[in-house]
């Protein structure tokens, strides 16, 4: 396994801990911020390719599709970053693994010693002492030698702490900027892909952000799953939109209106990636495209009403979109692009269910793609589907989503019989609602007639 490069030759043989007491002598002892000045902006002539997370070793499509942006089997070379990983070097194993398995050899991978987290799975290493890997000059050089730079996934606080401490570019951050610049390829997985923007996503979920609005407060990996939404800068590798990843499992489409509406004046668009899935952008024609398993979830607040309620959040006309399959976005004219291969569902809608309800799991086409393919833009009976947001008694919020004149859809089999629906320029309105919700078991219906009967 490779995980380092350093100026001088290292025969293969040495033991890893020599390896990392060798790179601690000669890479990080005069390791320090680049002094030049801040070169002129470049055009960016490279990819990106955001991983929703929960990449499996079985889907080709997005692996394949990095091993050819990153120059094909022979020619790749890749740079692993695992800042965000609390375990570093077994997750870069598995990746390396993953890799091999599309034709690269091992040497073609290497692990760039930049990690905050001791990995528990190697005894004889310390992999916090990384911490400042990113300030190491000899290493910032050696990536010209580099097709590409992975992110692991993880804690994406970690990746700019590590990268970019006090907002400040780190050498290798600026030599991941020249490798992009140059045509190389970028990318990452969950923590690895929520970095990306300008505006970054560091925690909270739908309802939290939807309640309580924004917090500064951050206390680990279990502020991901709940309360408030935390917003932190990114590093800007994707210029146009917010990204926010683990999307429809995690059901974080609430939490990315709030970040979105939040930074309208310069952020108004965001992107919600499914895991095993990746938004692929092309820098040179700033358009992106949808590969892998699910979905990418587009959401755009530009022409949205925030609705003064004492209530709670209320905003009217969010435009939700769906892309899967092949389809594509292109930020120049601000279309959506349907897979050439599928058909219009306009006019050819397959259902006509009247007034269909998703409100839990015993709901059908509970996720958030199928229910705006299937129930929505596919169902003549219909122009709106409802759904609800709630703890059960009290405060929530009802989800109409519809559609209008600017709503369009689009469906073919594109794997075998599996769907491939899109969904582009759904209206969505988001009002804060009173719930009551009483459970009727036998013995509350008895209570009940017997009320009635002494009336």
């Amino acid at each position: 396994m490779k995980h380092i490069l350093i100026s001088k030759s290292i025969p293969n043989s040495i033991p890893i801990s020599i390896l990392i007491l060798i790179f601690t002598i000669t890479g990080l002892t005069g390791c320090t911020e680049a002094d030049t000045p801040t070169p002129l902006p470049l055009p960016d002539k490279g990819s990106l390719v955001l991983v929703g997370g929960a990449l499996a070793a079985s889907n080709a499509q997005v692996y394949q599709r990095f091993i050819e942006l990153a120059g094909g089997a022979l020619q790749a070379r890749i740079a692993v970053v695992p800042a965000a990983s609390s375990q570093p070097v077994k997750y870069f194993k598995q990746f390396q693994k993953d890799m091999e398995r599309y034709g690269l050899d091992e040497d073609q991978i290497t692990l760039f010693p930049i990690a905050v987290a001791d990995d528990k799975s190697t005894a004889d290493l310390d992999e916090s002492q990384w911490r400042r890997g990113a300030t190491d000059i000899q290493l910032a050089e050696h990536l010209s030698q580099y097709t590409a730079v992975w992110f692991l996934g993880g804690d994406q606080l970690n990746i700019t702490a590590t990268l970019a401490p006090d907002g400040h570019k780190s050498v290798l951050l600026e030599a991941i900027w020249a490798l992009y610049q140059r045509g190389g390829v970028i990318g990452g997985t969950s923590a690895g892909a929520a970095m990306m923007s300008d505006v970054m996503i560091a925690a909270g979920d739908s309802w939290g952000a939807l309640t309580e609005g924004t917090t500064e407060s951050y206390n680990g990996m279990q502020d991901q799953e709940n309360g408030p939404l935390m917003l932190a800068p990114g590093l800007g590798l994707f210029p146009h939109a917010i990204i926010d990843q683990h999307f429809d499992r995690k059901a974080r489409f609430g939490r990315l209106i709030v970040a979105a509406e939040l930074n309208k004046a310069t952020f108004p668009l965001g992107f919600g990636i499914d895991e095993n899935t990746a938004l692929v952008y092309t820098a040179a024609n700033h358009s992106v495209q949808v590969i892998g398993a699910g979905s990418v979830t587009a959401i755009d607040v530009s022409h949205a009403r925030r609705i003064d309620n004492p209530h709670g959040y209320h905003i009217e006309n969010v435009r939700i979109s769906v892309m899967q399959g092949g389809d594509h976005y292109h930020f120049d004219t601000e279309q959506f692009v349907a897979n050439p291969l599928k058909s219009a569902t306009v006019g050819h809608e397959y259902l006509n269910l009247a007034k269909p309800v998703v409100s839990g799991v015993f709901s059908r086409n509970t996720r958030l793609k199928d229910l705006l393919t299937f129930d929505l833009v596919d169902n003549k009976g219909s122009t709106q589907v409802v759904s609800y947001l709630h703890q059960g008694e009290g405060m929530g919020f009802t989800l109409r989503f519809s559609q209008d004149e600017y709503t369009t859809g689009y469906w073919q089999y594109l794997d075998g019989l599996l769907d491939s629906g899109s969904a582009f320029g759904v209206k969505l309105d988001i009002i804060p609602t009173e719930f009551s919700i009483k459970p009727l078991t036998a013995t509350t219906e008895v209570a009940s007639s017997k009320a009635l009967a002494a009336q």
